[in-house]
C-alpha cells in the first residue's frame, strides 16, 4: 500500500471527482477537451431564414468583448475567433469553476448561395449575430442548339 501524500484525496473520493469532472465535460458542450485542459467553444445556431432570405448564424458570447472578436469569411468559411478574458484577482480560492476562460476559435462553412459581400454583424445580450444574404438566383438563359440536316447545313432551332 502506498503512503498517502499530503492534500490528496483518499481513492474512492478521488475516483468520484474524476468521474464528475469527466461526466461535467461530456454534457457541457462548450467545454471541449484540448491539450489535457478545457477550451472555451461557444455554442452556434446556424439556420436559413425565410422571412430575410439570409443565413444567419448565432454564436453564444457572454461575457466577451466584441470588440476582441475577429470574424473573417475565406473559401466559404466563416471563422470566429476571440478571447473571453479573465478579470478576477490573482488570489481568489475557488470552490466551484464552471465558467471557461480563454482564445476561442470556430469555423462554419457556409452555402455556396451566399453573399459574403453583404454580411453583416450585430452584438446584443450576450449573442452575436451574423446575417449573410442569399443571393437572388439568375433567371436561366436560353441557347440555341444548331442543328445540321443531310446536307451539312446548320439550322438553329
Amino acid at each position: 500500500m502506498e503512503p498517502k501524500r499530503k492534500g490528496e484525496m483518499p481513492g474512492f473520493q478521488r475516483l468520484q471527482h474524476e468521474v464528475d469532472r469527466m461526466f461535467l465535460d461530456l454534457l457541457r458542450g462548450e467545454r471541449a477537451p484540448r491539450y489535457g485542459r478545457t477550451a472555451f467553444r461557444p455554442n452556434a445556431d446556424v439556420y436559413y431564414d425565410k422571412r430575410d432570405n439570409a443565413v444567419v448564424i448565432k454564436f453564444e458570447l457572454p461575457g466577451i468583448d466584441p470588440g476582441e472578436v475577429n470574424l473573417s469569411v475565406d473559401d466559404n468559411v466563416l471563422r470566429v475567433s476571440g478571447v473571453r478574458s479573465d478579470q478576477r484577482h490573482p488570489d481568489v480560492v475557488f470552490q466551484q469553476m464552471e465558467i471557461t476562460y480563454g482564445r476561442f476559435e470556430r469555423a462554419v462553412v457556409l452555402p455556396p448561395e451566399v453573399d459574403t459581400a453583404k454580411a453583416s454583424a450585430s452584438y446584443a445580450g450576450g449573442y452575436l449575430e451574423i446575417v449573410l444574404p442569399v443571393k437572388p438566383r439568375s433567371a436561366g438563359k436560353r441557347i440555341a442548339i444548331t442543328v445540321k440536316d443531310d446536307a451539312g447545313e446548320e439550322q438553329e432551332s
